[in-house]
């Protein structure tokens, strides 16, 4: 498990006797399934140990020396991989698993304020810190709180039984709880995405066509009910309609975001309820009719019409699934100009075009691939990162669940500019319905010949599958992530030897993330002097920004870089959801900095947000209103750290938890001036130390919020009013 307040957890190893002896048949079973289906696989300890607690809730410590003995690993490895990760359970959970994320997104709308009332509606006593799990005395709920679901612009989220809710109160949690304490209620699986074995899409069936999103985004305020109420209604009132399940536009706050087909274009309502639909068509919805959730044509909606959709151009607008959509709309055209092409000159093409790697250190993919294609090795991969768990972010999921054959083509892409045949995507395991999309679309564009032996008539192979992560957040980190698909604990490897060298298995890999994999087939169709046609100096082409937190238009704002956070908080976000002066905006995730107000108009691009020791990341930016305690917002940042750390080096271990320590002790000296100054400067040296010790950014960049936070709003820590005692 991710170290946790500084400490090291010990491994304990069962008797082999009394362990194996205590496996129910059901339990064996279970067991002897999973072994079966992943044991001649490539890593397959922590996808056995889904399967394993998929069906039975847990992983009974007695199936840890059969699976050790199975897969030729020790106990201890097994135990240990089980004991890291926060998402695996080894005691029975509650009927149902409720989930409560309190990243910061979430935490600007009162995320542990609710875990806290769900704590106490269960009885559980859940302090609201760490991974760790309880359960209500009646067995009915097992409570966790969670690290970011990607819900971040409808906040705050919980999950129950896989199922997303958003913009959740403490009344609608009272709710949830109530129904699974119902003894009828045995839950229900994770909704799996609609037309996964259907094969129907846009072009087919009679009617009018209807668009009901079926992202997580949507689903979490209720998208399923409103496509049966559409279905109920219209066949009640003999309407033929076709309804296609879509991706969100990214206009999170008018989900359910309905679109009916008409001869001017597409209609848009929202947000829909399934209350609402019998007054929609009442009011001539399928003709595109006037009602006060209309906002007329989709494309001329403000927030859509000025955007600069490349990377997003499809999403929200086809059927995920649906091949003949995709292809209709532009897809595949970069996979088939990379299959006439020389692979030098694929590579040559995405270094032309200056993209970098969008998830967070903005390195040029075209020199990972360069360095790829001339390294030596028999086996080579390509190695997705799709685990977003920063708060904030939620363009990987919006792409994955909205058009998952984009980022299956930059990967086919890529595997033929560097001659590798094996294609990994690493999904966090708090995308459920992203990772069920994914794996039906691989499925669906391999039957199609887009993957497998021939890719596209290229006489080439590559092939693809998903890898789910358990709930580290370090894992991000791109050699963690190698450490969790080879089937261990997630702990940053030392480089060198770089990723690009000895990566998966040893071997050669481009590691780069969903976006960056997902803008290549653009540039292979148009050009890299297209892709190089947006943007401001070295930052070239767009990026999807993310608005979330206390935000009142909450989603994804595609644009070229040289905008500023000021036009993307207030002219796009609209300020605050409570109407309340925005007081602190935090860019790049958990780890990157709360920029200065001053800065808020400058414009948004790597080497200009460097400059000033802020971070551009993965574009996440999370907005808070005045009412909100930077002290505190300090002290989550290096509680985050101490939580999620993977443990490998004192100063992200031990430095967080002394960082937690030294805000409590900043914010109780008030009133001693000494005291406060001396744990200021403690506070300084300590996040030195953190940045310039840690061996990734994990403790790095830890310091980034703590410190912009410090120097921005000393008030908060109460600087101002120890100064003036001290001068009186």
């Amino acid at each position: 498990m991710p170290a946790t307040q500084g400490k090291i957890i010990p491994i304990a190893v069962l008797n082999a006797a009394v362990a194996g002896s205590a496996l129910g048949v059901h339990e064996r079973e279970a067991v002897e399934h999973a072994i079966a289906v992943h044991a001649r696989r490539l890593g397959p300890l922590i996808e056995l140990l889904h399967d394993v607690q998929d069906m039975l809730g847990h992983i009974p410590e007695a199936a840890v020396p059969r699976i050790a003995d199975a897969l030729n690993l020790s106990r201890a490895e097994v135990h240990g991989v089980i004991s890291y990760y926060p998402h695996f359970r080894s005691t029975p959970a509650g009927r149902h698993v409720l989930q409560v994320c309190r990243a910061e997104a979430c935490q600007s709308r009162g995320a542990d304020a609710l875990l806290a009332h769900a704590g106490q509606a269960l009885g559980c006593g859940s302090s609201g810190q760490g991974h760790g799990h309880a359960t209500s005395a009646d067995g009915a709920v097992t409570l966790e709180p969670v690290y970011c679901l990607g819900l971040c612009a409808s906040s705050p989220a919980v999950m129950l039984d896989g199922r997303p809710h958003a913009h959740v109160t403490a009344n609608g949690l009272d709710a949830l709880i109530a129904q699974c304490r119902q003894p009828e209620q045995t839950g229900e699986p994770v909704a799996q995405p609609a037309h996964a074995g259907t094969g129907t899409g846009a072009g087919a069936g009679p009617g009018v066509r209807v668009y009901v999103p079926r992202d997580a985004a949507a689903l979490a305020v209720g998208a399923d009910a409103v496509a049966g109420a559409l279905q109920r209604e219209c066949a009640a009132r003999g309407l033929q309609v076709q309804i296609v399940r879509n991706g969100s536009r990214g206009l999170l706050w008018l989900e359910t975001l309905v679109e009916v087909e008409t001869p001017e274009g597409r209609v848009a309502y929202g947000p829909v309820t399934a209350d609402a639909v019998p007054g929609l068509i009442d009011a001539g919805m399928l003709q595109g009719g006037s009602h006060a959730l209309c906002h007329g044509l989709t494309e001329a909606i403000a927030y859509l019409a000025r955007q600069e959709r490349l990377t997003f151009a499809r999403v929200g607008v086809i059927d995920p699934l649906d091949l003949s959509d995709y292809a209709s709309h532009g897809g595949w055209q970069g996979l088939e100009r990379a299959a006439r092409m020389e692979p030098a000159a694929i590579v040559q093409e995405v270094l032309d075009s200056g993209l970098r790697g969008r998830g967070g250190a903005a390195f040029p993919a075209g020199i990972k691939w360069k360095t790829v294609a001339a390294a030596a090795g028999p086996q080579k991969y390509i190695a997705c990162n799709a685990d977003e768990g920063d708060s904030g972010t939620f363009a990987d999921r919006l792409l994955m669940e909205g058009d998952p054959y984009t980022l299956i083509e930059g990967m086919a892409i890529a595997g033929l500019a560097v001659g590798a045949t094996q294609g990994l995507v690493y999904v966090r395991s708090e995308y459920p319905h992203a990772i069920a999309t994914l794996r039906e679309a691989i499925a669906r564009a391999e039957a199609a010949g887009w993957l497998g032996r021939d890719v596209a008539g290229s006489g080439r192979a590559f092939h693809m599958e998903v890898r789910k992560g358990a709930g580290s957040y370090v894992c991000g980190e791109e050699t963690a992530m190698l450490e969790s698909i080879e089937g261990r604990r997630g702990i940053v490897r030392a480089k060198p030897p770089l990723p690009a060298i000895a990566g998966l298995w040893g071997r050669p890999t481009v590691i780069n993330n969903v976006i960056t994999l997902a803008t290549v087939p653009l540039i292979l169709a148009r050009g890299a002097a297209f892709y190089q046609g947006f943007g401001m100096g070295r930052s070239r082409g767009t990026l999807p920004f993310q608005l979330a937190g206390n935000i009142a238009r909450g989603g994804l704002v595609e644009k070229a870089f040289g905008l500023s956070l000021r036009e993307l908080v207030e002219d796009f976000g609209g300020g605050t959801a409570t109407g309340r002066t925005v007081k602190a905006v935090q860019v790049g995730g958990p780890l990157g900095s709360y920029v200065a107000p001053a800065d808020w108009d400058a414009p948004l691009d790597y080497e200009a947000y460097a400059a000033k020791g802020n971070v551009v990341g993965h574009g996440g930016i999370v907005v808070h209103d005045d009412t909100a305690d930077m002290a505190q917002l300090a002290r989550y940042a290096m509680e985050f750290c101490a939580i999620e750390s993977c443990g490998k080096c004192t100063p992200c271990r031990i430095g967080s938890t002394r960082g937690v320590e030294v805000i409590d002790r900043i914010v109780r000296a008030g009133s001693d001036p000494a005291a406060h100054a001396s744990q200021v400067a403690l506070l300084e040296n300590l996040c030195d130390t953190m940045q310039h010790g840690s061996m990734c950014a994990m403790g790095g960049m830890t310091p980034y919020p703590v410190r912009s936070a410090l120097n921005h709003y000393p008030q908060d820590f109460g600087i101002e009013s120890t100064t003036a005692a001290a001068a009186a």
